[in-house]
């Protein structure tokens, strides 16, 4: 894992704007927190959103076995302009905070 650039970071965020949503520096990338809930990680220039079974998203993006290992979909950063995007890490937080 590689530290995104501050530029990299930024862009996520604005991407999310209107979302509670925070960074926290941890194990050499950053930990990405949606209503204080771990929703995922930033990591080069991709966005690793854990798997809760989101129906909405695109079929393109490589979504986990149940059986693998790490159960997140890696998002590339031309994503971060997409509608559904703040939708689903609103989502995977309200998930998270029923588990």
């Amino acid at each position: 894992m590689a530290y995104p650039s501050e530029e990299v970071v930024q862009t996520w965020l604005k991407a999310l704007q209107g979302l509670n949503v925070h960074v926290k520096k941890m194990f050499g990338c950053y930990c990405l927190y949606c209503d204080d809930q771990p929703v995922g990680w930033l990591s080069g220039e991709m966005l690793s959103l854990r798997e809760v079974g989101l129906p909405d998203l695109p079929a393109d993006l490589k979504r986990p076995a149940p059986g693998d290992k790490i159960q997140e979909i890696p998002i590339p950063l031309e994503y971060s302009r997409c509608a559904w995007l703040p939708r689903a890490v609103q989502d995977t937080a309200n998930r998270r905070k029923k588990e």
